[in-house]
Protein backbone atom coordinates (compact mmCIF):
# COMPACT_ATOMS: atom_id res chain seq x y z
CA UNK A 1 0.00 0.00 0.00
CA UNK A 2 1.16 3.31 -1.42
CA UNK A 3 2.01 5.73 1.88
CA UNK A 4 0.07 8.86 0.90
CA UNK A 5 1.28 12.51 2.57
CA UNK A 6 -1.75 14.76 1.95
CA UNK A 7 -2.90 16.71 -1.16
CA UNK A 8 0.34 19.48 -0.66
CA UNK A 9 2.48 16.69 -1.38
CA UNK A 10 1.16 14.88 -4.02
CA UNK A 11 0.73 18.05 -5.94
CA UNK A 12 3.93 18.73 -5.42
CA UNK A 13 5.53 15.09 -6.11
CA UNK A 14 3.75 15.37 -9.68
CA UNK A 15 5.12 18.57 -10.22
CA UNK A 16 8.64 17.35 -9.97
CA UNK A 17 8.34 14.02 -11.21
CA UNK A 18 6.96 16.21 -14.41
CA UNK A 19 9.28 18.03 -14.72
CA UNK A 20 11.96 15.36 -13.89
CA UNK A 21 10.43 13.52 -17.30
CA UNK A 22 11.11 16.57 -19.66
CA UNK A 23 14.42 17.15 -18.20
CA UNK A 24 15.61 14.22 -18.65
CA UNK A 25 14.27 13.33 -21.68
CA UNK A 26 15.58 16.48 -23.24
CA UNK A 27 19.06 15.94 -22.03
CA UNK A 28 19.42 12.82 -24.48
CA UNK A 29 17.48 14.68 -27.12
CA UNK A 30 19.84 17.23 -27.55
CA UNK A 31 22.30 15.33 -27.49
CA UNK A 32 21.16 13.60 -30.70
CA UNK A 33 20.29 16.79 -32.20
CA UNK A 34 23.56 17.85 -31.83
CA UNK A 35 25.03 14.85 -33.58
CA UNK A 36 22.23 15.65 -36.28
CA UNK A 37 23.25 19.39 -36.72
CA UNK A 38 26.96 19.32 -36.78
CA UNK A 39 29.95 16.56 -36.84
CA UNK A 40 31.98 18.74 -34.54
CA UNK A 41 32.73 17.04 -31.39
CA UNK A 42 33.74 20.16 -29.59
CA UNK A 43 30.02 21.94 -30.70
CA UNK A 44 28.51 18.76 -29.33
CA UNK A 45 30.15 18.67 -26.07
CA UNK A 46 28.96 22.42 -25.70
CA UNK A 47 25.57 21.21 -25.66
CA UNK A 48 25.98 18.98 -23.23
CA UNK A 49 27.72 21.26 -21.00
CA UNK A 50 24.67 23.58 -20.89
CA UNK A 51 23.11 21.14 -19.07
CA UNK A 52 25.07 21.48 -15.74
CA UNK A 53 26.94 25.02 -16.60
CA UNK A 54 24.23 27.22 -15.41
CA UNK A 55 24.18 25.43 -11.82
CA UNK A 56 27.67 26.38 -11.25
CA UNK A 57 27.00 30.04 -12.37
CA UNK A 58 23.69 31.19 -11.35
CA UNK A 59 23.27 28.02 -8.40
CA UNK A 60 24.20 29.95 -5.77
CA UNK A 61 22.23 33.26 -6.91
CA UNK A 62 19.28 31.03 -7.33
CA UNK A 63 19.14 30.06 -3.87
CA UNK A 64 19.49 33.38 -2.47
CA UNK A 65 16.76 34.84 -4.81
CA UNK A 66 14.80 31.62 -3.55
CA UNK A 67 14.77 32.89 -0.40
CA UNK A 68 13.56 36.19 -1.08
CA UNK A 69 10.68 35.14 -2.68
CA UNK A 70 7.56 33.56 -2.80
CA UNK A 71 9.01 29.95 -3.40
CA UNK A 72 5.50 28.78 -4.93
CA UNK A 73 5.04 32.14 -7.31
CA UNK A 74 8.82 31.67 -8.34
CA UNK A 75 8.40 28.12 -9.19
CA UNK A 76 5.28 28.18 -11.37
CA UNK A 77 6.90 31.55 -12.97
CA UNK A 78 9.91 29.59 -13.84
CA UNK A 79 8.28 26.53 -15.10
CA UNK A 80 5.63 28.83 -16.91
CA UNK A 81 8.90 30.39 -19.14
CA UNK A 82 10.34 26.92 -19.34
CA UNK A 83 7.02 26.17 -20.95
CA UNK A 84 6.96 28.93 -23.36
CA UNK A 85 10.36 28.62 -24.46
CA UNK A 86 9.90 25.10 -25.28
CA UNK A 87 6.82 26.26 -27.48
CA UNK A 88 9.22 28.37 -28.89
CA UNK A 89 11.73 25.86 -29.68
CA UNK A 90 8.70 23.53 -31.03
CA UNK A 91 7.73 26.35 -33.75
CA UNK A 92 11.47 27.23 -34.82
CA UNK A 93 12.06 23.52 -35.30
CA UNK A 94 8.53 22.75 -37.28
CA UNK A 95 9.66 26.21 -39.69
CA UNK A 96 13.24 24.53 -40.27
CA UNK A 97 15.01 27.37 -38.35
CA UNK A 98 16.51 25.40 -36.16
CA UNK A 99 20.40 25.33 -35.84
CA UNK A 100 22.77 24.73 -33.02
CA UNK A 101 23.44 28.63 -31.98
CA UNK A 102 19.57 28.22 -31.21
CA UNK A 103 19.84 25.00 -29.37
CA UNK A 104 22.92 25.99 -27.51
CA UNK A 105 21.36 29.45 -26.29
CA UNK A 106 17.53 27.83 -25.38
CA UNK A 107 19.40 24.73 -23.82
CA UNK A 108 21.32 27.12 -21.33
CA UNK A 109 17.92 29.37 -21.22
CA UNK A 110 15.74 25.94 -19.93
CA UNK A 111 18.77 24.86 -17.19
CA UNK A 112 18.99 28.41 -15.78
CA UNK A 113 15.77 28.48 -15.02
CA UNK A 114 16.12 25.01 -13.63
CA UNK A 115 17.85 26.37 -10.80
CA UNK A 116 15.36 28.20 -10.13
CA UNK A 117 12.22 25.63 -10.09
CA UNK A 118 14.26 23.02 -8.36
CA UNK A 119 15.60 25.38 -5.46
CA UNK A 120 11.85 25.90 -5.24
CA UNK A 121 10.82 22.30 -4.86
CA UNK A 122 13.39 20.99 -2.24
CA UNK A 123 12.99 24.45 -0.58
CA UNK A 124 8.73 23.66 -0.24
CA UNK A 125 9.11 19.84 -0.05
CA UNK A 126 9.85 19.98 4.05
CA UNK A 127 6.64 22.24 4.27
CA UNK A 128 4.30 19.72 2.47
CA UNK A 129 5.16 16.64 4.97
CA UNK A 130 5.68 16.16 8.84
CA UNK A 131 9.21 15.92 10.25
CA UNK A 132 8.98 12.57 10.84
CA UNK A 133 7.70 11.53 7.40
CA UNK A 134 10.10 13.62 5.27
CA UNK A 135 12.36 10.40 5.02
CA UNK A 136 9.73 7.84 3.05
CA UNK A 137 8.15 10.98 1.42
CA UNK A 138 11.89 11.15 -0.16
CA UNK A 139 12.16 7.94 -0.45
CA UNK A 140 9.20 7.51 -2.13
CA UNK A 141 9.75 10.80 -4.64
CA UNK A 142 13.39 9.53 -5.39
CA UNK A 143 12.50 6.05 -6.76
CA UNK A 144 9.89 8.11 -8.75
CA UNK A 145 12.27 10.25 -9.89
CA UNK A 146 14.81 7.81 -10.78
CA UNK A 147 12.24 5.24 -12.31
CA UNK A 148 11.58 8.10 -14.76
CA UNK A 149 15.38 9.26 -15.54
CA UNK A 150 15.70 5.35 -16.65
CA UNK A 151 12.76 5.70 -19.51
CA UNK A 152 13.53 8.99 -20.21
CA UNK A 153 16.78 9.25 -21.80
CA UNK A 154 15.82 6.35 -24.23
CA UNK A 155 12.10 8.34 -24.77
CA UNK A 156 14.13 11.37 -25.62
CA UNK A 157 16.27 9.70 -28.38
CA UNK A 158 13.63 7.95 -30.27
CA UNK A 159 11.97 10.99 -30.20
CA UNK A 160 14.55 13.35 -31.50
CA UNK A 161 15.69 10.41 -34.18
CA UNK A 162 11.90 10.55 -35.35
CA UNK A 163 11.32 14.61 -35.37
CA UNK A 164 13.12 17.15 -34.11
CA UNK A 165 10.25 18.75 -32.33
CA UNK A 166 8.99 16.07 -30.24
CA UNK A 167 11.07 16.23 -27.61
CA UNK A 168 10.82 20.13 -26.88
CA UNK A 169 6.85 18.89 -27.51
CA UNK A 170 7.23 16.77 -24.53
CA UNK A 171 8.90 20.00 -22.71
CA UNK A 172 6.02 22.03 -23.16
CA UNK A 173 3.44 19.30 -22.18
CA UNK A 174 5.36 18.73 -18.95
CA UNK A 175 6.13 22.02 -17.57
CA UNK A 176 2.90 23.23 -18.95
CA UNK A 177 1.44 20.29 -16.49
CA UNK A 178 3.84 21.06 -13.38
CA UNK A 179 2.99 24.91 -13.27
CA UNK A 180 -0.39 23.79 -13.36
CA UNK A 181 -0.05 21.73 -10.02
CA UNK A 182 2.49 24.26 -8.78
CA UNK A 183 -0.60 26.52 -9.38
CA UNK A 184 -3.42 24.57 -7.04
CA UNK A 185 -0.78 24.60 -3.67
CA UNK A 186 -2.04 26.64 -1.41
CA UNK A 187 -0.68 30.33 -1.01
CA UNK A 188 0.82 29.86 2.09
CA UNK A 189 2.46 26.94 1.43
CA UNK A 190 6.05 29.03 1.81
CA UNK A 191 6.71 29.29 5.48
CA UNK A 192 9.06 32.04 4.89
CA UNK A 193 6.40 34.37 3.14
CA UNK A 194 6.35 37.87 4.81
CA UNK A 195 9.46 37.06 7.46
CA UNK A 196 12.54 38.76 7.77
CA UNK A 197 14.32 35.63 6.50
CA UNK A 198 14.86 38.56 2.91
CA UNK A 199 16.93 40.52 5.22
CA UNK A 200 18.68 43.19 2.36
CA UNK A 201 15.72 42.46 0.30
CA UNK A 202 13.74 44.77 2.44
CA UNK A 203 15.92 47.68 2.66
CA UNK A 204 15.52 50.57 0.01
CA UNK A 205 18.79 50.42 -0.94
CA UNK A 206 18.49 46.83 -2.48
CA UNK A 207 15.68 48.50 -4.47
CA UNK A 208 18.39 49.45 -7.05
CA UNK A 209 20.37 47.31 -9.21
CA UNK A 210 23.85 48.10 -7.50
CA UNK A 211 22.10 47.28 -3.90
CA UNK A 212 20.29 44.24 -5.40
CA UNK A 213 23.82 43.05 -5.99
CA UNK A 214 25.31 44.12 -3.20
CA UNK A 215 22.20 42.37 -1.48
CA UNK A 216 22.23 38.85 -3.19
CA UNK A 217 26.12 39.06 -2.35
CA UNK A 218 25.73 39.15 1.51
CA UNK A 219 23.13 36.88 1.42
CA UNK A 220 25.07 34.19 -0.45
CA UNK A 221 27.71 34.81 1.92
CA UNK A 222 25.11 34.56 4.99
CA UNK A 223 23.99 31.03 3.56
CA UNK A 224 27.32 29.82 3.10
CA UNK A 225 28.07 30.85 6.74
CA UNK A 226 25.25 28.45 8.15
CA UNK A 227 26.61 25.65 6.42
CA UNK A 228 30.40 26.34 7.79
CA UNK A 229 28.94 27.16 11.15
CA UNK A 230 26.93 23.81 11.01
CA UNK A 231 28.69 20.25 12.01
CA UNK A 232 26.30 18.24 9.87
CA UNK A 233 25.95 20.33 7.21
CA UNK A 234 29.53 20.97 7.03
CA UNK A 235 30.30 16.83 7.04
CA UNK A 236 26.98 16.29 4.36
CA UNK A 237 29.05 19.12 2.09
CA UNK A 238 31.99 17.45 2.24
CA UNK A 239 30.60 13.64 1.60
CA UNK A 240 28.50 15.27 -1.42
CA UNK A 241 31.60 16.79 -2.62
CA UNK A 242 33.73 13.74 -2.76
CA UNK A 243 30.97 11.68 -3.66
CA UNK A 244 30.94 13.25 -7.03
CA UNK A 245 34.10 13.97 -7.60
CA UNK A 246 34.53 10.46 -7.63
CA UNK A 247 31.80 9.31 -9.30
CA UNK A 248 33.37 11.88 -12.06
CA UNK A 249 36.28 9.67 -12.00
CA UNK A 250 34.73 6.08 -12.45
CA UNK A 251 32.74 7.60 -15.40
CA UNK A 252 35.24 9.92 -17.04
CA UNK A 253 37.09 7.13 -18.35
CA UNK A 254 34.53 4.06 -17.91
CA UNK A 255 34.07 3.82 -21.90
CA UNK A 256 37.85 3.13 -22.49
CA UNK A 257 38.35 0.90 -19.58
CA UNK A 258 35.23 -0.75 -21.05
CA UNK A 259 35.51 -1.14 -24.44
CA UNK A 260 39.18 -0.95 -25.39
CA UNK A 261 41.09 -2.24 -21.77
CA UNK A 262 38.70 -5.26 -21.32
CA UNK A 263 37.03 -5.64 -25.01
CA UNK A 264 33.52 -5.57 -24.52
CA UNK A 265 31.21 -4.66 -27.68
CA UNK A 266 30.39 -0.83 -27.11
CA UNK A 267 26.47 -2.41 -27.83
CA UNK A 268 26.44 -4.00 -24.44
CA UNK A 269 27.58 -0.66 -22.75
CA UNK A 270 24.32 0.05 -22.17
CA UNK A 271 24.22 -2.68 -19.63
CA UNK A 272 26.28 -1.20 -17.44
CA UNK A 273 24.67 2.08 -16.92
CA UNK A 274 20.80 -0.05 -16.83
CA UNK A 275 22.11 -1.81 -14.29
CA UNK A 276 22.98 1.33 -12.14
CA UNK A 277 20.38 2.94 -13.07
CA UNK A 278 17.96 -0.21 -12.11
CA UNK A 279 19.82 -0.41 -8.68
CA UNK A 280 19.51 2.96 -7.75
CA UNK A 281 16.15 2.79 -7.84
CA UNK A 282 16.20 -0.30 -5.28
CA UNK A 283 18.00 1.28 -3.10
CA UNK A 284 15.72 4.46 -3.10
CA UNK A 285 12.80 1.43 -2.16
CA UNK A 286 15.05 0.19 0.39
CA UNK A 287 15.95 3.75 2.04
CA UNK A 288 12.38 4.32 2.06
CA UNK A 289 11.88 0.74 3.86
CA UNK A 290 13.94 1.65 6.57
CA UNK A 291 13.11 5.01 6.87
CA UNK A 292 9.37 3.56 7.78
CA UNK A 293 11.38 1.51 10.11
CA UNK A 294 12.55 4.52 12.18
CA UNK A 295 16.64 2.91 10.62
CA UNK A 296 17.97 6.70 11.78
CA UNK A 297 19.21 8.24 8.42
CA UNK A 298 22.60 8.76 9.82
CA UNK A 299 23.27 5.10 9.74
CA UNK A 300 21.57 4.59 6.17
CA UNK A 301 24.00 7.33 5.14
CA UNK A 302 27.24 5.30 6.39
CA UNK A 303 26.42 2.05 4.76
CA UNK A 304 26.02 4.23 1.45
CA UNK A 305 29.29 5.41 1.76
CA UNK A 306 30.97 1.81 2.29
CA UNK A 307 29.12 0.41 -0.83
CA UNK A 308 31.08 2.26 -2.75
CA UNK A 309 34.44 0.62 -1.70
CA UNK A 310 33.26 -2.29 -3.23
CA UNK A 311 31.82 -1.07 -6.03
CA UNK A 312 34.70 0.97 -7.32
CA UNK A 313 36.79 -2.26 -6.36
CA UNK A 314 35.02 -4.20 -8.59
CA UNK A 315 35.04 -2.26 -11.66
CA UNK A 316 39.49 -1.57 -10.52
CA UNK A 317 39.29 -5.34 -10.65
CA UNK A 318 36.88 -6.54 -13.43
CA UNK A 319 38.32 -7.80 -17.06
CA UNK A 320 34.72 -9.54 -17.58
CA UNK A 321 31.41 -8.08 -18.10
CA UNK A 322 29.72 -9.39 -15.55
CA UNK A 323 32.33 -8.23 -13.06
CA UNK A 324 31.56 -4.67 -14.23
CA UNK A 325 27.56 -5.04 -14.55
CA UNK A 326 28.04 -6.02 -10.74
CA UNK A 327 30.55 -3.23 -9.79
CA UNK A 328 28.00 -0.62 -11.19
CA UNK A 329 25.08 -2.17 -10.00
CA UNK A 330 26.53 -1.91 -6.39
CA UNK A 331 27.29 2.26 -6.89
CA UNK A 332 23.75 2.31 -8.10
CA UNK A 333 22.33 0.82 -5.03
CA UNK A 334 25.09 2.46 -2.69
CA UNK A 335 23.76 5.48 -5.12
CA UNK A 336 19.85 5.12 -3.95
CA UNK A 337 20.47 4.39 -0.27
CA UNK A 338 22.44 7.92 0.27
CA UNK A 339 20.06 9.91 -1.84
CA UNK A 340 17.08 9.54 0.43
CA UNK A 341 18.69 10.12 3.89
CA UNK A 342 20.98 12.22 2.79
CA UNK A 343 18.48 14.73 1.25
CA UNK A 344 16.15 14.29 4.57
CA UNK A 345 18.92 14.77 6.87
CA UNK A 346 19.88 18.39 4.52
CA UNK A 347 16.17 19.16 4.62
CA UNK A 348 15.45 18.71 8.24
CA UNK A 349 18.80 20.47 9.01
CA UNK A 350 18.74 23.39 6.95
CA UNK A 351 17.72 26.52 8.61
CA UNK A 352 14.41 27.32 7.33
CA UNK A 353 15.79 31.35 7.04
CA UNK A 354 18.34 29.90 4.60
CA UNK A 355 17.45 26.91 2.61
CA UNK A 356 17.41 28.26 -0.44
CA UNK A 357 20.87 29.01 -0.09
CA UNK A 358 21.66 26.05 1.48
CA UNK A 359 20.22 24.02 -0.95
CA UNK A 360 21.55 25.23 -4.08
CA UNK A 361 24.91 25.50 -2.49
CA UNK A 362 24.58 21.61 -2.18
CA UNK A 363 23.19 21.03 -5.47
CA UNK A 364 26.28 23.06 -7.39
CA UNK A 365 28.96 21.67 -5.17
CA UNK A 366 27.05 18.32 -6.45
CA UNK A 367 27.44 19.08 -10.25
CA UNK A 368 30.59 20.30 -10.36
CA UNK A 369 32.19 17.85 -8.31
CA UNK A 370 31.26 14.78 -11.83
CA UNK A 371 33.42 17.14 -14.44
CA UNK A 372 35.99 17.58 -12.11
CA UNK A 373 36.25 14.20 -11.56
CA UNK A 374 36.15 13.06 -15.16
CA UNK A 375 39.04 15.76 -15.84
CA UNK A 376 40.89 13.97 -13.58
CA UNK A 377 40.38 10.54 -14.91
CA UNK A 378 41.65 11.59 -17.76
CA UNK A 379 45.26 12.92 -16.14
CA UNK A 380 45.62 10.01 -13.94
CA UNK A 381 44.65 7.63 -16.47
CA UNK A 382 47.15 9.86 -19.31
CA UNK A 383 50.09 9.39 -16.34
CA UNK A 384 49.83 6.50 -14.39
CA UNK A 385 47.18 3.91 -15.92
CA UNK A 386 43.38 3.34 -16.99
CA UNK A 387 42.57 1.98 -13.68
CA UNK A 388 43.98 4.29 -11.60
CA UNK A 389 41.22 6.99 -11.58
CA UNK A 390 38.90 4.23 -10.25
CA UNK A 391 41.64 3.07 -7.39
CA UNK A 392 42.00 6.49 -6.18
CA UNK A 393 37.67 6.58 -6.00
CA UNK A 394 37.79 4.14 -3.67
CA UNK A 395 40.84 5.11 -1.96
CA UNK A 396 39.00 8.49 -1.23
CA UNK A 397 35.63 6.94 -0.23
CA UNK A 398 37.18 5.18 2.42
CA UNK A 399 39.10 8.16 3.84
CA UNK A 400 35.07 9.79 3.40
CA UNK A 401 33.87 7.10 5.48
CA UNK A 402 35.79 6.73 7.68
CA UNK A 403 35.61 11.06 8.16
CA UNK A 404 32.34 10.47 8.52
CA UNK A 405 32.19 7.47 10.96
CA UNK A 406 33.97 10.09 12.89
CA UNK A 407 32.62 13.24 12.67
CA UNK A 408 28.64 11.76 13.21
CA UNK A 409 29.77 9.94 16.17
CA UNK A 410 31.29 13.45 17.84
CA UNK A 411 28.31 15.33 17.10
CA UNK A 412 26.09 12.64 18.72
CA UNK A 413 28.32 12.64 21.85
CA UNK A 414 29.79 16.32 22.12
CA UNK A 415 33.04 16.89 24.38
CA UNK A 416 31.86 18.36 27.87
CA UNK A 417 34.19 21.02 29.09
CA UNK A 418 35.52 20.84 32.79
CA UNK A 419 33.45 22.41 35.29
CA UNK A 420 34.73 25.90 35.50
CA UNK A 421 36.48 26.41 31.77
CA UNK A 422 34.35 28.14 29.26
Amino acid sequence: MVRTYGARFEKLYAAAVGTRLGDSARSSAVAVLGAQLTGSPAVVSLVSAMSFAPWLIFGLPAGALVDRWDKRRAFLLSDSIRCALAAALVVATLAGRLSMPLLIVFVFALTTLQTVSDNCFTSLLPSTVPNEHLGTANARLSASQSTVGIAAAPLGSYLASIGGALPFLLNVLTFGAAAGWVTSLPPDIDRQVGESTRGAGTQPASRTPGGILRALALEIREGLGSVRGHGLLSLLLLCVATNNFCNGLNSGVLPLLVIRDIGVHPGAFGFLTGANAASMVLGNLAAGRLAAHEVPHRHVAAVAIALKIPGFLLICLAYSLTALVMGMAVLGLAAGLWNVPSSTLLMSSAPQATIGRTMALFRTISVAGMPLGAVASGLLASSVGIRASVTVAALLTGAVLISYLWQVQRLAHPAVSPPGRK
